[in-house]
């Protein structure tokens, strides 16, 4: 109806299924580890960087639901708005998933994208939150920070990128999807 799965695209329930479990475990993750680590310029945003490789992985389809679902549960565990982080990850989901197809040809691609959510969804955050009125952080702070999650995003996508491919590989059978 909207052009966002052409029709060769359908959702896998195994893999809406994984993929809102891993982002569920990053989610806890998140909030009882990695927000309590001292790390240097601001920190690792998981939700952000494990959302945007599934979702270069599956495509834009899955990374929306997937996006909005996990938002949704960090919405619901947090204090802010309802709805605040869903519309971001849900946004940021689809356009990384867009990237789908030149990411099997490209080692830059994964990288890239990752890295650039991890930017474009922090300061989505900052934009969200002002908007609404709970701003925190000033537009340099916000940058800042943005810019030390895409950092952190660049260190952890070698990792974590092939085996997110490798599970979703596993996961279709061992199909290859084929290039559009």
């Amino acid at each position: 109806m909207w052009g966002i799965a052409g029709p060769e695209e359908t959702l896998r329930g195994r893999a809406v299924v994984a993929a809102v479990v891993l982002l569920t475990v990053a989610l806890i993750l998140q909030v009882s580890v990695i927000a309590r680590l001292g790390l240097p310029g601001g920190r690792l945003d998981l939700m952000l960087v494990l959302l945007a490789a599934i979702a270069l992985i599956e495509g834009p389809l899955l990374g929306a639901v997937a996006g909005f679902v996990a938002g949704l549960l960090a919405d619901l565990s947090s204090s802010h708005v309802l709805g605040q982080t869903a519309l971001v990850l849900c946004l940021i989901g689809y356009a990384v998933g867009l990237a789908m197809d030149a990411a099997e040809r490209s080692v830059v691609v994964p990288l890239a994208a990752i890295g650039g959510a991890s930017v474009l969804g922090t300061l989505g955050y900052a934009a969200t939150t002002s908007i609404l009125g709970e701003a925190a952080l000033t537009g340099g702070q916000a940058v800042l920070r943005a810019l030390v999650a895409g950092v952190y995003a660049l260190l952890l996508t070698p990792f974590l990128f092939p085996l997110l491919l490798a599970g979703s590989r596993r996961l279709a059978g061992g199909r290859r999807r084929e290039p559009r």
